[in-house]
């Protein structure tokens, strides 16, 4: 079932970029965009922690949680500029959605999570994608 919840973020966050893109292209500058981005999480996210979460939550988790958070915003930030300076929307989100090369790498290292041959071939005819898409 974990693939259906990561097909719908796949969807959700997709149609997210896009609506960023389109917000910057109907007069909001970056800052503006972000501001009504969060401003739209916050309920959904209140809502979700109230109805999900778990009482004596750890520090480090919440810690972790907020680094999280803070390192999303300074990445929507990123988007927004380089939407704002005439980035293409596919080849702009293309590049931040690369960054699973980035959690592959770290979480074998941080978690001892394991890439298969075949995934890591993956992962390179995903970066060949990009760069084709770039050009």
């Amino acid at each position: 079932m974990w693939v259906l919840w990561a097909l719908a973020a796949f969807l959700f966050m997709g149609l997210a970029n896009l609506g960023m893109k389109g917000a910057g292209q109907r007069g909001l500058d970056s800052a503006g965009v972000l501001f009504w981005v969060v401003l739209g999480e916050l309920p959904l996210a209140v809502g979700y922690w109230l109805g999900r979460s778990r009482p004596g939550a750890s520090p480090s988790g919440v810690a972790w949680g907020l680094g999280a958070g803070v390192l999303t915003a300074l990445a929507l930030v990123c988007v927004n500029e380089s939407f704002a300076r005439g980035a293409r929307t596919a080849v702009a989100v293309g590049i931040m959605n690369a960054n699973f090369l980035l959690v592959a790498l770290l979480a074998f290292l941080a978690f001892h999570e394991h890439l298969q041959p075949s995934r890591l071939v993956g992962l390179a005819a995903t970066l060949a994608g990009l760069w084709l898409m770039a050009r």
